[in-house]
């Protein structure tokens, strides 16, 4: 960023979406360091926002690890250990980064071209979902940054906020929810296809990943949010407490009205963009990439905490 001489509380301007979420802070480069009170900035803003697009900023995977540590710390992608045991060499795959901390997102294949398929989630869109959601303590927070896109070549990302999605729900469906826990599927990835060496289950009894409740405590904020993660077709996330067809016929509602065009912002991505966002109250969806054409992102997780159950009333703030 050209002229900027020292990242500040008062170099920056911040400009909301107008839209359920988002907003983009200028004035900032985050190649060089940002300092205590910055810092505090930066997260009041996150957590009044809850997705940030910082433009222009050229960086380094040092450059995004060090981003992540001013919002948390960074945490390792859950998928990397899927990709490991499939026999793929760290710094030698474009999935799998020499940094543990950083993921390659893009669609090219081991040739180094674009590609419609991969063994990552390719060209394909990828399904409303949360990161991580799959492991027993998910990241805090995503960090993206945009090294190639393509022009006019789809890949948009949309999020939503799964705050407004919680308070916007009925009494009644309030009520059906209280005290339910959804099995978060680990067994596929964020374009709905198996992971390298997971295979395709049979029946709930084999979704591998952890419970998590429905409704989540943000400990920033204290506010209820809805907490999702991820579904797809098949013997998928389910309901712990709910028989099979009762609690998908509950979970295909909530999804819906969860993901409503309302509730979200998309961003269209430029070379050099990144955005942070807040795993615990939204979630997000890409759209197509043209498969002729490179996309190629580096992404960092912040680190999480135990999830605040809502159904704990010692946490729960209303």
């Amino acid at each position: 960023m050209v002229g900027l001489v020292e990242n500040s509380v008062e170099s920056i301007k911040v400009v909301p979406t107008g839209t359920a979420v988002g907003a983009e802070v200028r004035g900032l480069d985050l190649s060089k360091p940002v300092f205590d009170q910055l810092k505090e900035k930066l997260i009041e803003l996150w957590g009044k926002h809850m997705v940030l697009l910082f433009r222009n900023q050229d960086l380094s995977d040092e450059n995004i690890l060090a981003t992540a540590e001013v919002f948390g710390g960074q945490q390792i992608a859950g998928s990397r250990a899927f990709f490991l045991k499939a026999g793929y060499k760290a710094g030698e795959s474009d999935r799998v980064s020499e940094h543990a901390g950083i993921s390659l997102v893009s669609n090219l294949d081991q040739d180094g071209k674009p590609a419609k398929v991969t063994a990552g989630v390719g060209s394909l869109e990828a399904l409303w979902h949360t990161d991580n959601s799959y492991v027993e303590v998910p990241p805090n927070g995503t960090l993206l940054w945009s090294e190639i896109v393509p022009t006019n070549g789809g890949g948009e990302t949309s999020f939503n906020n799964q705050y407004q999605a919680y308070e916007e729900l009925s009494d009644e469906f309030k009520e059906a929810i209280e005290g339910k826990h959804i099995c978060h599927d680990n067994l596929r990835n964020t374009a709905g296809r198996l992971r390298p060496t997971a295979k395709e289950p049979e029946s709930r009894n084999e979704i591998t990943g952890p419970a998590h409740p429905i409704v989540r405590i943000h400990p920033l904020t204290g506010k209820r949010c809805l907490y999702l993660g991820r579904r797809y077709e098949g013997n998928s996330s389910y309901i712990d407490e709910m028989p099979n067809e009762e609690g998908d016929d509950l979970l295909s509602k909530l999804w819906a009205h969860a993901t409503q065009e309302h509730l979200r912002w998309t961003h269209d991505w430029h070379p050099h963009d990144l955005i942070l966002w807040d795993n615990r109250c939204t979630m997000h969806q890409r759209n197509p990439v043209d498969h002729t054409q490179a996309r190629v992102m580096h992404r960092a997780l912040i680190k999480g905490e135990p999830i605040i159950s809502a159904w704990d009333g010692k946490a729960a703030a209303e």
